[in-house]
């Protein structure tokens, strides 16, 4: 009889337990940030993306004077290339691959460059955003908000809080 009456009182506190815990997860909300629209969008986002085309644009004339230099070389090469020494011809040769090789170091480390300066520039976005973004979460009584598009297989435009995000944002 005891071991009945304990048995029962267990299951009586579990459905208490799962449905006091099932009423709370239905009030709660899970909202949702797109991050590009956020970048793409909001002010602090503008500016940072013409300060990146600034950069994309200092690093792509650098490696065009540096494909002018290469193309010079080539044709150079090509044109005296046959009245030249063997010995010049040779070091002229040794120089166009190492003009080349400097080239494609340039290209590799520009676009290092700028995508890491894209990423600096998006975590200062972020950073800036993340207090406004607890502000509308609290206000529209959201628990959690989910950053990672990846991580969502559907979305329903009432829980994207983007807009108003960046609404708050273009305000600071």
């Amino acid at each position: 009889m005891r071991l009945r009456n304990l048995l029962a009182w267990s299951i009586v506190a579990a459905m208490t337990f799962l449905f006091s815990a099932g009423a709370y997860a239905a009030a709660e909300k899970v909202g949702y940030i797109n991050l590009r629209r956020l970048v793409a969008e909001s002010k602090i986002g503008k500016e940072a993306q013409k300060d990146i085309q600034k950069l994309r644009k200092k690093k792509e004339d650098a490696v065009s004077d540096k494909l002018k230099d290469i193309n010079k070389m080539k044709t150079f090469i090509n044109e005296s290339g046959d009245k030249l020494p063997p010995s010049e011809k040779r070091a002229k040769i040794e120089e166009l691959q190492r003009i080349y090789k400097d080239y494609q170091r340039m290209v590799e480390d520009a676009k290092e460059e700028i995508v890491r300066e894209d990423r600096q520039l998006v975590a200062i976005i972020l950073k800036k955003a993340d207090s406004v973004l607890k502000s509308v979460a609290k206000k529209k009584n959201f628990a959690i908000i989910l950053k990672d598009p990846n991580a969502i297989g559907y979305l329903d435009e009432a829980v994207d809080i983007t807009g108003d995000v960046i609404k708050e944002l273009n305000k600071k």
